[in-house]
């Protein structure tokens, strides 16, 4: 009796040994591939399709043979072969189906794989691990296979919790659970890109600059919806991702440049508290920023948090005008829609395209974006704040800006003083945040300590900011032009342009990279290079501000090749800087007057000049007066008078009369005057 209890309790023993294996592959045997020899041994010995014969034995591992000498009941024949068949085409449809999602855009977004070629350079990004900077042999379905492999390795599946929430997605029987990652982000933040304003102090942010902002959802009564946004100290607290190359200290400007140009640096997404940024951005160098609120499917949300995580790791070539803050950022979008911000025609890149697209992006459900928040700078906060004060505290504010001596404070009641006192700090963190002097701190110590003897009030936080439309709702970057005259015809094409005349741009500032454009003389009936701008900036600042200590100087700069007025030599480079003042009248009107130093290669290599502005604009309609004198040594000076007229036609193209006055006493006898018609087209 215990012989035969034995017995059994082997039997019993050696199934469930056999059944245990069975039971931990049974997830990756669903999803095998390779498929294994479909020969169906029969219970008389032969092989059906007559392949070649396999030892029979049972899902447990025992011989057939034996199992009958056993009394076993054994499945028929029939029952055999279906089953076989059945494995057989499961695994051919598992098969077809891995291929399939190996070529899925979704997934080959999560690997930055783009027109055949792995866009990461740092190599332990792939699981498969193609050689560095040489990724035209990188296989999406070999990454595919090894990522699945590796479903039961922890820090894998850790690292890459963007994939394996998309595989699971589409696998189930895979059952990752990315709750045994810890150091995940929360998958349920709300996601912005946020559009930061360009810097022309700077020629690297001239373009204008983007972050990517990871938040916590808040209250529908909170400020969410609002379109000018006060950052809380939670928001503040928030995590944001910004590309950017990594330079070396101490990189100079030209070097800077050219390697920018030519891919020679590489870059990457750097995470950090929001508040970093806005410190950099807001209160460093005084830029707006405006914040589009994503409006995505919760699974959305949650593969695009877990595939910024992942992109952390991730290194790329940079390259300035191309691969660069807008293009990466603008690339994550592709991930979660169809829209397609980084199939723009030409190897160049403006930040400003990726929420043109946002905007234009047209799905047939609901928008993309939730809401634009619009975030003034720090500088933009307070001289809105100040126009709201009234005179005598304005009054009062300026003189303790200019003479640091707090007693005209006292002439102040309570409130008013509590008001004043309010200002007065905000604007010395400002003042501190450009020249942060043990005397600046002091005064703003004092500034403090007479407010602490004050009653609390909100006075200054009531003082709204009024909204400002993204700069996003212009035209596009990139212009095409076409002038008409009856001398000649003129076709031009400008890389990167910010016209202060057109609808939601800054009447105060120009900017325009890499203009050439060809002329064609109907006498002569020829083509020439009529002009060739590599860089074109102006910064005209408000001398009617009425906030003391605001910046006054007017600057601008360009520099390139054109036609000489004094002598018609084609093709004459030249650099010009020049240094005046501006003044606003309103919102939509501005003058100002320049006085201009030009370099260039003709006789007496140097001009001097003056140049006098008048602009205006409303929605749709603009104008521009501009008249510029210009003095070479030994030669009569000449002088040009330019008037332009435009009206936009829709958002990309508008319509301009130009008509220009000429008084060149160097090459005529005679003043020369020429109207000519103009088309803009903006993409």
């Amino acid at each position: 009796m215990q012989k035969i209890l034995l017995c059994v309790a082997c039997f019993a023993v050696s199934t469930v040994c056999a059944a245990e294996p069975y039971v931990m592959n049974s997830v990756m045997d669903s999803i095998v591939v390779e498929g294994k020899d479909n020969s169906v041994p029969t219970h008389d010995g032969n092989v059906d399709n007559n392949e070649t014969f396999e030892p029979r034995v049972l899902a447990n591992g025992r011989d057939i043979s034996l199992a009958k000498e056993q009394g076993m009941q054994l499945p028929s024949d029939k029952t055999i072969i279906e089953k076989k068949r059945k494995s057989s085409k499961d695994t051919a449809t598992t098969s077809a189906k891995l291929k399939a999602l190996s070529k899925h855009s979704q997934w080959q977004h999560l690997l930055f794989y783009k027109n055949g070629k792995a866009e990461v350079i740092s190599p332990d990004f792939y699981l498969t691990n193609p050689k560095p900077r040489s990724k035209r042999n990188f296989d999406s379905y070999a990454e595919l296979m090894a990522t699945i492999e590796q479903a039961s390795n922890e820090s894998v599946v850790c690292k890459y919790p963007a994939r394996y929430l998309w595989l699971s997605h589409h696998l189930p029987q895979l059952n990752i659970n990315l709750k045994d990652c810890p150091q995940l982000p929360d998958p349920n933040q709300e996601i912005s890109l946020i559009l930061v304003s360009n810097y022309l102090k700077n020629p690297a942010s001239s373009f204008g600059h983007v972050l990517v902002k990871t938040s916590m959802t808040v209250d529908a009564e909170d400020s969410t919806n609002k379109e000018v946004k006060a950052l809380s100290s939670e928001d503040l607290l928030n995590n944001s991702y910004n590309f950017g190359a990594r330079i070396p200290a101490n990189e100079n400007g030209a070097m800077y440049a050219i390697k920018g140009l030519f891919g020679l640096y590489d870059a990457g997404f750097s995470e950090t508290e929001f508040f970093k940024q806005d410190a950099v951005y807001s209160k460093n160098e005084q830029r707006d920023m405006w914040e589009y609120v994503l409006n995505l499917e919760a699974f959305e949300t949650q593969l695009l948090n877990y595939h910024l995580y992942e992109a952390k790791s991730a290194r790329f070539d940079y390259y300035f005008i191309k691969q660069n803050c807008g293009y990466r950022s603008g690339e994550i979008l592709e991930l979660i829609s169809d829209i397609k911000t980084t199939e723009r025609i030409g190897p160049w890149y403006a930040p400003d395209y990726i929420f043109d697209q946002l905007l234009e992006h047209d799905s047939g459900t609901e928008s993309l974006v939730a809401s634009v928040r619009y975030l003034p700078s720090e500088q933009t906060q307070l001289r809105e704040k100040f126009v709201q004060l009234s005179k005598p505290i304005q009054n009062i504010v300026n003189e303790v800006i200019r003479t640091e001596i707090t007693a005209p404070l006292a002439m102040l009641n309570t409130d008013d003083r509590a008001l004043a006192l309010d200002f007065l700090i905000l604007h010395r963190t400002y003042k501190i945040s450009k020249d942060n002097t043990p005397e600046q701190l002091a005064f703003k110590n004092e500034l403090l300590s007479q407010r602490f003897g004050l009653p609390a009030s909100n006075g200054l936080a009531k003082l709204a900011v009024p909204n400002k439309a993204s700069p996003a709702l212009s035209n596009k970057t990139t212009q095409t032009k076409v002038i008409l005259s009856h001398e000649r015809a003129q076709v031009g094409l400008s890389l990167f342009v910010k016209d202060p005349l057109n609808a939601y741009t800054d009447i105060d500032k120009r900017f325009e990279a890499v203009q050439a454009s060809l002329g064609y003389d109907f006498d002569d009936s020829k083509w020439t290079l009529t002009d060739f701008v590599f860089l074109d900036m102006q910064q005209i600042e408000n001398l009617r501000q009425p906030l003391s200590g605001e910046p006054k100087l007017s600057w601008q700069l360009k520099t390139g090749a054109r036609t000489d007025l004094f002598t018609g030599s084609n093709h004459s480079p030249y650099a010009q800087a020049g240094m005046g003042a501006g003044a606003k009248f309103g919102k939509y009107m501005l003058g100002y007057g320049m006085l201009n130093v030009t370099v260039h290669d003709q006789d007496r290599h140097a001009d001097i000049g003056v140049e006098f502005g008048l602009r205006a604009k409303r929605d749709k309609q603009s104008a521009e007066l501009s008249y510029i004198a210009s003095k070479r040594e030994g030669r009569a000076s000449i002088g040009l008078t330019k008037l332009t007229l435009r009206q936009q036609l829709s958002k990309n193209n508008d319509a301009r009369i130009i008509v220009t006055h000429a008084n060149n006493d160097a090459l005529s006898d005679s003043d020369n005057t020429n109207a000519s018609v103009a088309w803009h087209h903006y993409w």
